[in-house]
């Protein structure tokens, strides 16, 4: 008996995001979703390679194990292609993405799994996840120690701890399944998977492809749309393969040669010759905060110093004011992050910055560097760039986070919740919480660590 498989993708921005960092890439022989990371000039890049390789890997139409050795191969090439543009231009340092796919020969499924983006069978009415998250939280659930409700709303929900970055020791999952007519698959991102529960999407699955595919998105806007949508689902049926290849998200807006191409992938990244010379202590700074290169507000101060007792006189003191609310940096909130609208620092014991969103971040968790460069306060063009600064160290932290664990006891329980912000996606802690949630423990890093 032959099987084949009736398809149906989708990938979007979301409700909140800017651009799509999520990529896929959907054939009657594979199902794969890509999701970037590492900053808006970064993680589409990253998401789009990994989907060019795999690509290649479906091309070669392998069947049995055979397809698991080309997916591997796949994500073995784009990880190295990744390391080799952060070696190039080190202010791509983060960029990553998972990917999470499914490749099938007519009688076998091939699961590559690296990440938090997942796959699902669901079969005469149960959903079954395929594929298992690396994440932080996950770590919680198999322990016991939370729900998976609870991982929704954890403070530390993004830390991932294993994806396509460069790193030799990310390798994927890779393990073969069984299948029968009347399965259906599904792969997403976590623009689902990480806003609703599995009863949820269990409960919304089932009918025609296209109905539960509206009806998974609608969920998906339901809770926010606060990260990038990207939804595959595909029904095993008795049959002769039907459809054409398709790539949907960022990897569609790029030209697959390209991202094949080391040399042009390295001139894309590349600065302009006619660039200054990028701090070398502080290249992540520098690229999300690219107005204001080398701790750019020496001039500013200079100017407040001379111009700011005329500009308070008549008209101009107002002119000046509302110049101040234009400009956005992040900076300290007591223990944790903040971004703030203004400049950073009282000027004549006039208050010119507030408080406009909090982030559970903590200060502590960052490498030395990133403490420093917080308290000095990071200035930005604008709140999207604020916000872009505030992504970047959140992975920071997590990955700080990450790399502590591994060289001290398993984390003790402090309480907090956590609310979500409609505007940004991101979570912040509950003053009102009641219920205990694990959260990494901070401790000094072994003599001889560079990055934490």
């Amino acid at each position: 008996m032959t099987l084949a498989l009736r398809y149906l993708a989708h990938s979007e921005v979301g409700l909140v995001r800017k651009n799509n960092q999520d990529s896929a890439y959907v054939s009657p022989t594979m199902l794969i979703v890509a999701d970037g990371m590492g900053g808006a000039a970064a993680g589409d890049l990253a998401s789009a390679i990994a989907v060019a390789q795999l690509v290649k890997a479906d091309e070669a139409k392998s069947t049995g194990e055979a397809m698991l050795t080309e997916m591997n191969a796949a994500i073995t090439r784009a990880s190295d292609l990744i390391n080799d543009l952060v070696h190039t231009e080190p202010s791509l340092d983060g960029m990553g993405s998972t990917v999470c796919g499914l490749a099938f020969d007519g009688e076998h499924l091939a699961l590559a799994n690296v990440g938090d983006s997942r796959a699902y069978r669901y079969r005469d009415g149960t959903l079954t996840r395929l594929s298992k998250d690396h994440s932080w939280v996950q770590s919680l659930i198999d322990e016991g120690r939370i729900t998976e409700a609870e991982a929704l709303e954890h403070p530390h929900r993004s830390l991932i701890l294993k994806v396509i970055n460069g790193q030799p020791q990310h390798t994927p999952d890779l393990e073969m399944l069984d299948v029968q007519v009347g399965d259906r698959l599904l792969v997403c991102s976590d623009g689902l998977c990480g806003m609703v529960t599995d009863q949820v999407i269990s409960a919304r699955i089932d009918g025609e492809r296209a109905d539960a595919m509206d009806a998974l998105i609608r969920v998906a806007h339901l809770e926010g749309g606060q990260d990038n949508i990207t939804i595959i689902i595909a029904d095993v049926v008795e049959g002769e393969p039907e459809g054409e290849p398709q790539i949907l998200g960022s990897a569609a807006q790029l030209d697959a040669e390209d991202l094949d191409n080391e040399a042009t992938l390295i001139e894309r990244v590349a600065p302009p010759k006619s660039a200054a010379k990028p701090n070398p202590n502080a290249p992540e700074v520098e690229r999300y905060a690219p107005t204001n290169k080398g701790r750019g507000l020496a001039w500013l101060k200079m100017a407040l110093a001379v111009l700011l007792p005329l500009l308070l006189i008549g008209a101009g003191g107002g002119l000046w004011y509302s110049y101040t609310q234009e400009q956005y940096f992040v900076g300290p909130n007591n223990e944790t992050i903040g971004i703030y609208r203004g400049i950073p620092e009282p000027v004549f014991k006039l208050p010119l910055s507030q408080l406009v969103q909090a982030d559970s971040t903590r200060i502590m968790d960052l490498p030395p560097y990133y403490q420093e460069q917080v308290r000095q306060t990071l200035p930005a063009s604008s709140l999207d760039a604020a916000r872009t600064t505030l992504v970047m160290l959140q992975t920071k932290a997590a990955e700080c986070i990450q790399q502590r664990q591994q060289w001290h006891n398993p984390p003790t329980t402090s309480p907090s919740t956590a609310t979500a912000n409609p505007s940004t996606g991101t979570k912040t802690p509950s003053p009102a919480a009641s219920s205990a949630v694990p959260v990494p423990t901070p401790s000094e890093m072994p003599t001889g660590s560079t990055e934490c």
